[in-house]
């Protein structure tokens, strides 16, 4: 008897288990994010670096000997804080493709998932910049015709316009044994 059930829990076990699943990609981020922060930080530095060469000069701030070294931790800090949240979150995030519905999870101190019933899906895009070809990849947004049902963007997919027609594709199987 309980290999019976042991069988049954296989089963349901099988049909919980996504068609396909996806993970964000980590370089196709962070390269351009890291650019991105080390560019504002730099403007940051040279501006706090300059007020305090203003404070000295105006006698209000005693000479400080170790400015570049602070001007270069706060470079490297203000630059690199950003990565470190985006890595935490990148690592992660999944989306899952289940035959019914596609799943975006968030898994770290607490876990937050969206769903998206197929049905509910009225259209997709691709979003592409110039890097994300670069790298082959970019995001796809599920958009929804419910105002309940929020729209779905699955950010920083490799190869978003084969997953694309993935999506199409298993959307299709889902509407044709719904008409069975």
């Amino acid at each position: 008897k309980s290999k019976n059930i042991y069988n049954n829990d296989s089963l349901n076990a099988n049909m919980n288990k996504p068609l396909l699943s996806l993970k964000p990609s980590f370089f196709n981020e962070l390269i351009p994010m890291f650019v991105k922060n080390l560019i504002y930080s730099g403007i940051i530095t040279v501006v706090l670096y300059g007020l305090s060469f203003v404070l000295e000069f105006l006698n209000i701030l005693n000479p400080i000997s170790n400015k570049i070294f602070l001007a270069i931790v706060i470079l490297v800090a203000l630059a690199v804080l950003p990565l470190i949240i985006s890595v935490i979150i990148l690592a992660n995030s999944n989306y899952y493709f289940y035959k019914t519905h596609v799943e975006s999870e968030f898994e770290f101190f607490i876990i937050k998932k969206h769903s998206t019933p197929y049905n509910q899906i009225t259209n997709i895009s691709t979003d592409i910049s110039i890097w994300d070809r670069i790298c082959r990849a970019g995001d796809i947004t599920l958009y929804t015709a419910e105002d309940n049902v929020k729209n779905l963007t699955l950010k920083y997919i490799e190869n978003p316009q084969k997953i694309e027609q993935e999506i199409y594709s298993i959307m299709k199987s889902n509407s044709n044994q719904k008409t069975k």
